[in-house]
């Protein structure tokens, strides 16, 4: 039987990320279940229980809404030697896989207590709360994050206010398992640690 220590670098370990192309075609997600992904989110840990993290979800219509509207700002901010013509069209076809988008969005305490980056470093937390719940609940996704995502006229789309940050955009659908991922790799720790003592 596994040790509970195993239990959870098992789920460390199995956390991916799993694009649109990755999604079943038609696949919808209960709400219920994206409730409860973003219920885990709030568990992650806050400074102060400041508890910065605000959730926008788009779902039905609004989908396909949101996949245009990053459609026309690709179009908008990228310079002519940038633009990739697969990419603007890709957009049209996305919403087709996609049950839900939630724009994870990091809200500045208003009191100011804590540093900007505590806030943001918080919401990432629930960022990774989502990720190690997806297998759980038989869906798939990913954050995407880029310069659409950071631009203004993103934000202006979100109705950010001046010191709110955007993290990225939780795109989720069925995972469609007749695909075959990629196995994952990571460089041994040993190589990213120094020990001082």
């Amino acid at each position: 039987m596994d040790t509970k220590a195993q239990k959870i670098s098992g789920w460390i370990k199995n956390r991916k990320s799993t694009f649109v192309s990755g999604l079943k075609e038609g696949g919808k997600i209960n709400d219920d279940l994206i409730e409860h992904l973003l219920e885990n989110a709030s568990w992650a840990p806050t400074h102060g229980l400041v508890q910065p993290w605000f959730f926008r979800v788009y779902t039905g219509d609004a989908v396909k809404h949101f996949f245009s509207k990053q459609k026309e700002i690709y179009k908008l901010i990228t310079p002519p030697t940038k633009f990739k013509e697969h990419k603007y069209k890709g957009y049209d076809e996305k919403w087709k896989r996609v049950s839900h988008i939630v724009a994870v969005i990091a809200k500045r305490d208003p009191y100011k207590r804590f540093p900007k980056q505590e806030d943001i470093v918080s919401v990432a937390c629930g960022v990774q709360n989502i990720y190690l719940s997806l297998d759980a609940y038989g869906i798939a996704g990913y954050l995407s994050t880029g310069d659409v995502c950071y631009s203004p006229q993103m934000r202006k789309y979100l109705q950010l206010e001046r010191d709110d940050e955007v993290l990225g955009f939780f795109i989720l659908g069925i995972p469609d398992h007749a695909l075959v991922s990629t196995p994952r790799v990571r460089i041994p720790v040993s190589e990213k640690t120094q020990w001082v003592r």
